[in-house]
């Protein structure tokens, strides 16, 4: 097996927070939100792979993963099949449709939407369920996780507060909208004037960071409400010992409706199916406006046990793959 990962964003830092330290390489950068360089650094990205591949002078059965364009291109050239994995639909979808040989989407994604992105039926295949399934069978609760992550960044007495994990919105994606900066920012005029919170912070590079950072400088008490973190979490830990989560994301907010954990959703793009039926069965709260905010229910939340989930879906990909091995 190959593993690469792009440097850009915590990506990096996550998969040695994962233990896989040693196991990928990097390749590749982010090149901003200008649509010029994105394609820029799809085309250079692309080249690396391709040298990275024949450098390794081995054979690959099938090239896997989950969004990236550039890989697509890359196994392209190289003639290796594509197996991709999408799960919101009004991304630019038009590399992966054309040159993967598969493309793996949630049941909940409707035939009629894949058929106005232009997804070939031939080349769609759908799994039961949300992607985050794949390794959430596996998650087990670590009980003193808040305990200890309070007291590491010297809050230990916090610990009767209402614990909020707050992501900001994906300022350098291709679907972003100022709008949810908007209301990232009715947020934390919310959270960090209120005195029973205590608000953690979750941004996505060091340079939202910073960002952040300067926009609580001249809020009173700022420091003693909020823990605004500068580098990588197991953020899957963190929001399983919050009482609620709120996200301009997608990942996290699936993984905390399927553990069970309050979610308010600040995304403010076109609303994607997934979405749209976690919100149909009550499962996310979407915040449009600074007149939703009253929605947010600012409360403490009873620890209970994580919602069983099967591997269905982690059988279901590994399946596929081992169908080009």
């Amino acid at each position: 097996m190959v593993l690469t990962a792009r440097d850009h964003s915590q990506t990096v830092e996550l998969l040695d927070l994962a233990a896989f330290s040693g196991t990928y390489t990097i390749i590749g950068r982010h090149y901003g939100k200008s649509r010029v360089e994105k394609v820029r650094g799809l085309l250079v990205r692309s080249k690396q792979l391709i040298s990275h591949i024949n450098e390794q002078g081995k054979h690959i059965s099938v090239a896997v993963s989950h969004g990236s364009r550039s890989m697509v291109l890359a196994a392209r050239w190289l003639k290796v099949p594509v197996l991709t994995m999408y799960d919101y639909e009004f991304t630019e979808t038009g590399i992966f449709n054309r040159f993967s040989a598969r493309v793996l989407v949630s049941d909940a994604i409707p035939d009629i939407v894949l058929d106005e992105i232009g997804l070939p039926k031939n080349k769609r295949v759908k799994y039961p369920g949300l992607k985050e399934e794949v390794y959430l069978s596996r998650f087990k609760p670590e009980p003193d996780f808040r305990t200890s992550f309070l007291a590491e960044h010297d809050r230990a007495d916090s610990a009767s507060k209402v614990l909020v994990t707050l992501r900001p919105p994906a300022t350098t994606a291709n679907y972003h909208s100022d709008k949810s900066e908007v209301l990232f920012d009715d947020l934390l005029h919310l959270l960090l004037n209120t005195e029973h919170v205590l608000t953690v912070i979750v941004p996505r590079t060091h340079e939202q960071t910073s960002a952040i950072a300067e926009r609580i400088a001249n809020v009173a008490d700022a420091g003693r409400r909020c823990i605004l973190l500068d580098s990588a979490v197991d953020a899957l830990r963190l929001t399983y010992a919050s009482d609620l989560l709120i996200s301009g994301g997608g990942t996290m907010n699936r993984e905390a409706a399927l553990v069970g954990v309050p979610v308010y959703s600040i995304f403010a793009g076109r609303q994607g199916a997934l979405d749209r039926r976690m919100e149909d069965e009550g499962k996310i709260t979407f915040i449009r406006d600074a007149r939703d905010l009253s929605k947010i229910r600012l409360e403490k939340r009873d620890p209970a046990a994580v919602i069983p989930l099967t591997d269905r879906v982690e059988r279901f990909v590994i399946g596929e793959i081992e169908k080009f091995l």
